[in-house]
């Protein structure tokens, strides 16, 4: 995710003709090289196999058919998957308010880790971590200075981090 962005395919499949026997070759440009494709078929997953062939160089997603036959017409798609879509926004909150983190994905359902700085968060009585569908949410409960940070959603090897910045209210002494 390096900078907050999600990858996505930077280049769309081209139509691809081939012989009967022939190999048929797909790319699908990405724009991040730590990108995870799913390859289909008329929405149908494909995976690597002795007839299919899917590789990668950089960001450069190949899907391989071997000895095509007029079975093998049809749409083929290239899709990034896993990887957030929304970055985290950084935020400042009032000591002793709830503050909630949202990061939203690609796929509904996917496991994600929070942590703080290098901590992984787990849920109790300050953290409470929900998902709906594709949106992870991080409520913070009356924070307090300490709780100033950078705060991460991890899916994978993707990433998205904010900065929470906490004001402390003012003590008066007498």
């Amino acid at each position: 995710l390096g900078a907050g962005k999600a990858s996505s395919v930077s280049k769309a499949l081209q139509n691809v003709s081939a012989v009967q026997g022939d190999d048929a070759v797909f790319t699908c440009e990405v724009t991040q090289a730590s990108s995870t494709v799913k390859w289909a078929k008329e929405g149908k997953a494909i995976r690597k196999s002795q007839r299919y062939d899917i590789s990668q160089e950089d960001k450069v997603m190949k899907l391989i058919i071997h000895n095509v036959s007029a079975q093998d017409s049809g749409e083929y798609s290239c899709e990034v998957v896993g990887g957030a879509t929304t970055k985290l926004e950084s935020q400042e909150a009032e000591e002793g308010a709830g503050v909630t983190l949202q990061c939203e994905l690609s796929k509904p359902g996917v496991p994600v880790e929070w942590k703080k700085g290098t901590q992984v968060l787990k849920s109790g009585e300050k953290y409470q971590m929900k998902q709906k569908a594709s949106v992870n949410e991080l409520l913070i409960n009356k924070v307090e200075p300490e709780d100033s940070g950078d705060y991460s959603c991890v899916c994978g090897d993707q990433k998205t981090t904010a900065s929470l910045k906490i004001k402390g209210r003012k003590r008066i002494f007498k």
